[in-house]
């Protein structure tokens, strides 16, 4: 099947997924970005409105699973990842890495990541799995009682709160685990940031957006004047947009695609070939640009269980898996694997949290180049020295009554 020009466009946009030499290498950041994008088209067929997501969360967690999977589970998870039959334990020095390229924290940005996986007390974990665990996932390994589903609930939705500067709350309830839960895999991302040049508040001012059925809604539209990337495309009589709002330290972008006032965003989506998706980085300049883009928030709780299993990774929410690389036992499978995200740009900038859980200015006066996002678009963070997508996901309905900060009446 031919591949949609989403995925032309994140292997365009994204280059490699991490920033290594090698040419094996190359192979595998690159099947790393092709697993993006099909994480990408499994979950946006099941949403219609907003979505976001983190790929770099779901290969952590896939990851982690796969370094104990053997036989059909870790063949069927390679195969998802894309991963060449030759360069087997090399995907793992290639997530340490990129996890080892980005700093935690640095003037203008803050970057937390973190993983665990939480065993039944009663498993021997094979210690080679210990440490290979901590070395190239920089994750602990805890036993907890599960029988104790409350108490598991609130420590696991601690830890996560705790990893994310407590923007993601109570990712567990005491339903999610029961008397079979064996194996819990958790991995929390928060960033941070702030813009390299922030909108000025006394700028933002309620506007109209055109949501996905057509309607009009009120929004606080921010707007500022800014020189930085942006490009106009012409393809199959379709006109978008394409422009990069980079944050302090140039370290992170926020990477914005805009389709014209009377093109459908899933028509868009359908028909933007790779020829047009290629010119972008040799036809986007730096240009003068006055941005207008609403304040938005979206949080989200997304059930990857169902999405890997469209993706064929079926083998590991079974019972009889082998994940004989975590332990001699065979009662040991994934029950449930989900990723809550919590995203918000307004004019200070970004901030993001996702937590995947598994079981198992002044305006210019000749303004020429304008970016109005007043209407549905697409969006992807990325960290610029890896070039990989930290969170990536569509805005239909900007949700104006749940931003934070001042609400429309203070406007």
């Amino acid at each position: 099947m031919t591949q949609t020009w989403f995925g032309r466009f994140l292997l365009t946009l994204c280059g490699p997924f991490l920033m290594l030499r090698s040419h094996s290498a190359s192979l595998l950041a690159d099947n790393n970005t092709r697993f993006a994008l099909d994480l990408y088209q499994t979950i946006h067929s099941l949403h219609e409105e907003n979505v976001i997501f983190s790929p770099l969360g779901a290969r952590l967690v896939l990851g982690m699973v796969q370094m104990g999977a053997k036989g059909k589970a870790h063949q069927q998870i390679r195969k998802a990842l894309r991963l060449q039959e030759d360069s087997i334990g090399e995907e793992f020095s290639a997530l340490k890495s990129l996890l080892s390229a980005m700093p935690p924290k640095r003037q203008g940005f803050t970057f937390n990541l973190a993983n665990a996986l939480y065993l039944q007390e009663g498993f021997l974990v094979k210690e080679h799995y210990l440490h290979s665990n901590k070395d190239f996932f920089q994750s602990a390994v805890k036993l907890v009682d599960f029988q104790d589903a409350k108490s598991c609930a609130e420590a696991i939705s601690t830890w996560v709160e705790n990893k994310t500067d407590g923007k993601i709350k109570s990712m567990f309830s005491t339903e999610d685990f029961g008397p079979l839960t064996r194996l819990v895999l958790v991995n929390a991302i928060y960033f941070k940031g702030n813009w390299k040049k922030k909108f000025r508040e006394e700028e933002t001012h309620i506007s109209d957006f055109t949501i996905k059925d057509g309607s009009i809604i009120k929004v606080p539209m921010m707007k500022m004047q800014l020189r930085t990337k942006l490009g106009y495309f012409f393809h199959s009589h379709m006109n978008y947009q394409v422009v990069e709002l980079p944050y302090e330290g140039d370290e992170f972008s926020l990477i914005l695609l805009l389709p014209a006032k009377d093109v459908a965003l899933e028509e868009l989506e359908r028909n933007i070939s790779m020829e047009q998706i290629q010119s972008w980085f040799t036809k986007m300049q730096e240009e003068h640009v006055e941005i207008s883009l609403p304040r938005f928030q979206i949080e989200q709780k997304l059930d990857f269980k169902e999405a890997f299993k469209a993706m064929n990774i079926t083998e590991i929410f079974i019972g009889g898996c082998d994940l004989s690389g975590i332990t001699e036992s065979s009662d040991l499978y994934v029950s449930k694997i989900t990723q809550k995200i919590f995203l918000v740009v307004n004019e200070d900038g970004s901030e993001a949290a996702a937590s995947t859980g598994g079981q198992v200015p002044v305006i210019m006066s000749l303004a020429a180049n304008q970016f109005v996002a007043n209407r549905p678009f697409l969006f992807i963070l990325k960290n610029n020295p890896t070039e990989s997508i930290l969170f990536m996901g569509r805005v239909t309905n900007p949700e104006a009554p749940k931003m934070r900060g001042r609400d429309m009446d203070s406007l």
